[in-house]
């Protein structure tokens, strides 16, 4: 390229970047004034908190494109999670905040404006670029591995298929093989949408990516599990937004009716095929299956009264109300943690053949859910509550939790985005901050699961391409 293409690419991106920030500018201010228009003059204090949170949330990810930046946005998908998670069921008055009194919604929705504010402002006062290691901005796979990927997306869909329709993968190697095909499929998807927004993939590879993607969903989406489906779409839109400067707004507005309208459908599904335990479908009963669910979906809002009651897609995605609970019950009947939800953490990045009874990662949530009496102790692994990381903070440190937290996960983001500026995206920071992207919206995680999970990633990811440049480089 020469130098005046390369100073083309800049304007063009520059002001591809500015139009991104004008949007997001006018869906602010569009969301602010909708919430405001809906409150119809009721201007409570928890009100005037949640508008907070909308506009803390949504500033680093206007202040990246206002300026340009070119790092990953992860910091700023995880800042943004908070308005579907807190925000949204906050400003539009979910019913599970019908049992608290408005004492702790205040007392909720200010943590949650202390933990972004903190988060912002340690992200925004780290400037220092430390020295980046050499093995850690240099790519691990040749770059005619690029060419692979493709290749990579289709064994992904491969793998799917056999795990989800099929008995052939051993019990004893799944999960070794979910690990490994996880995070193949998080990379491939990452890189190709990335590429893509830079136009630089071709046609083949375009199709290749879309068919792939599709099937992917589909069979994902087949096992009533909307959540992992989300996950990769989200993650194809970031990747590609975040190079495009662009939001897709035509594939935005096809997906989210169809995410809301299966969605609408779900309980009757799991109905019939968790609790009545009809046998799932087959590839071949796909079409039926999802005629179906479809019609459920589109039946829901002339179906019984209790049924009429189900809360939107927003409205599930809700965080807000544990962090009630938790400011509600603590420390007026029930005690602090004071660290107790972490104590596993360490363990749990030692190998499990190292250490067969090491702690599950789930041994955060099961304790958080126990203090609460939410769970039965007899199987306390049978049932799974959200609680997310803001919530967990405040339950073992008090109103310090959530900001320290804050203050943490600013100065930790700041830090791997200065340091992968400009690196190759199969470089060991490459693909770090391609993880942290794809673990930017694990807002309902505890920290322990959170980080366990990612790690787990990381070996697979960066860990295997390590050990093949150190084996084939010598």
């Amino acid at each position: 390229m020469t130098p005046q293409e390369t100073a083309e690419n800049a304007t063009l991106d520059s002001k591809a970047a500015y139009r991104l920030y004008q949007g997001g500018v006018l869906a602010l201010v569009g969301a602010i004034g909708f919430f405001i228009w809906r409150s119809g003059g009721d201007f409570s204090l928890s009100f005037m908190l949640g508008l907070a949170i909308l506009y803390f949330a949504t500033l680093p990810a206007l202040q990246w494109a206002k300026h340009g930046r070119n790092w990953f946005p992860a910091f700023e998908i995880t800042m943004l999670t908070c308005v579907a998670f807190y925000a949204i069921p906050l400003l539009a008055g979910h019913r599970e905040l019908e049992a608290y009194d408005s004492e702790a919604i205040t007392e909720a929705a200010g943590l949650i404006v202390l933990y972004l504010v903190a988060a912002n402002l340690a992200f925004t006062a780290s400037r220092h670029k430390p020295r980046i290691p050499r093995w850690a901005n240099s790519s691990l796979l040749p770059e005619k591995m690029m060419r692979y990927l493709p290749a990579g997306m289709i064994l992904n869909s491969v793998y799917l298929y056999f795990d989800i329709f099929t008995e052939l993968i051993p019990y004893n190697l799944a999960g070794s093989f979910r690990a490994l095909f996880f995070g193949l499929g998080i990379i491939c998807t990452f890189v190709l949408s990335r590429e893509w927004g830079l136009d630089r993939l071709d046609a083949r590879s375009r199709g290749i990516f879309i068919l792939n993607l599709l099937v992917q969903i589909i069979f994902l989406v087949a096992q009533i599990y909307l959540i992992r489906a989300i996950s990769l779409i989200a993650l194809s839109l970031i990747a590609y937004s975040s190079a495009r400067r662009r939001v897709p707004w035509l594939v935005l507005g096809i997906t989210l009716p169809v995410l809301a309208l299966l969605h609408s459908g779900k309980p009757d599904m799991r109905r019939i095929y968790w609790e009545e335990k009809n046998p799932m479908p087959t590839l071949t009963q796909l079409p039926a299956f999802f005629t179906e669910w479809i019609g459920f979906g589109l039946g829901s809002g002339k179906t019984s009264e209790e049924e009429d009651v189900r809360s939107s897609l927003f409205e599930r995605a809700s965080l807000i109300q544990m962090l009630c609970l938790s400011v509600d019950q603590v420390p007026e009947y029930r005690p602090y943690l004071n660290g107790q939800s972490y104590v596993d953490i360490p363990a749990l990045f030692i190998p499990r053949f190292v250490w067969p009874d090491k702690p599950s990662s789930l041994m955060a949530n099961v304790r958080l859910g126990m203090h609460f009496g939410l769970v039965d102790p007899d199987t306390p692994f049978k049932v799974s509550i959200a609680f997310g990381m803001i919530s967990e903070a405040y339950l073992n440190f008090g109103v310090i939790g959530p900001p320290l937290l804050g203050l943490i996960t600013g100065l930790f983001f700041k830090r791997v985005a200065l340091l992968s500026q400009n690196v190759p995206p199969l470089s060991a920071l490459g693909l770090l901050t391609i993880l942290l992207t794809a673990w930017s919206f694990q807002a309902e995680f505890v920290l322990a699961t959170w980080l366990s999970s990612i790690f787990q990633a990381a070996v697979v990811c960066i860990g295997l391409p390590l050990a093949y440049r150190k084996f084939t480089t010598g």
